[in-house]
């Protein structure tokens, strides 16, 4: 590739835009580390993962992670969305600056941890966990379920049980009737869409659990 001048990679620069999908929407963060990474989060999957650079010598390393642990199915449907708008990054990149020589390691950040308030239903018969609620009173959207759903992956699999994500909570009662609602996610063991839904609707799931408990292993 012909070397260009600072000219023309200014020019070059001013002129170039990335392909970002409608749906998606990108901001800039400090990290802990004081470099600043651009973050991408998607309408309803909420944080995708993040695009930054390092230093390297005389060059700079593109580093690109998506957000969430490797095993968790719902990485790799952020990974699919984030992949081809990094590419495009790195490919304009290129395209300004010029091409890079010799390799690094890949940079491996620690993944977010977060205490999240929760209720436990224990099964009447022999005390197990059954089945998990998890709390995000703050969150009415799709995207904010999504995130606490990626955050708690690692504690969800380790507890091995039904659990839902509620999210806010509309508060009234109509002529001694309660309407309330909120968003809810199931996250765990199958991954589904979120729906509105009462408290009666989730106490009626809750209580199925825990009535076939000890008579059936499996978890829904």
């Amino acid at each position: 590739m012909k070397k260009r001048s600072f000219a023309e990679r200014v020019a070059i620069a001013k002129t170039t835009t990335f392909n970002i999908p409608p749906d998606v929407k990108c901001h800039k963060h400090l990290m802990p580390n004081g470099k600043w990474s651009y973050v991408f989060r998607h309408d309803n999957l909420g944080e995708l993962g993040r695009i930054f650079f390092l230093p390297r010598g005389a060059q700079s390393q593109i580093c690109c992670e998506a957000a969430g642990e490797p095993d968790d199915p719902m990485t790799k449907k952020r990974l699919a969305i984030l992949e081809p708008i990094s590419k495009d990054v790195i490919d304009k990149m290129v395209l300004v600056c010029g091409e890079g020589r010799g390799s690094v390691k890949p940079y491996v950040s620690p993944k977010d941890r977060a205490t999240i308030a929760g209720w436990h239903y224990h099964c009447d018969t022999c005390g197990a966990l059954a089945a998990m609620l998890i709390f995000a009173p703050d969150y009415d959207t799709k995207a904010g379920l999504e995130d606490h759903a990626r955050i708690m992956y690692s504690k969800a699999k380790e507890l091995n049980v039904p659990i839902w994500i509620v999210g806010t909570e509309t508060e009234y009662i109509v002529n001694g009737e309660d309407l309330r609602k909120s968003l809810v996610l199931k996250m765990y063991p199958k991954h589904e869409e979120a729906r509105i839904m009462t408290p009666d609707d989730l106490m009626e799931k809750i209580n199925k659990l825990m009535a076939t408990h000890c008579k059936n292993n499996k978890i829904v």
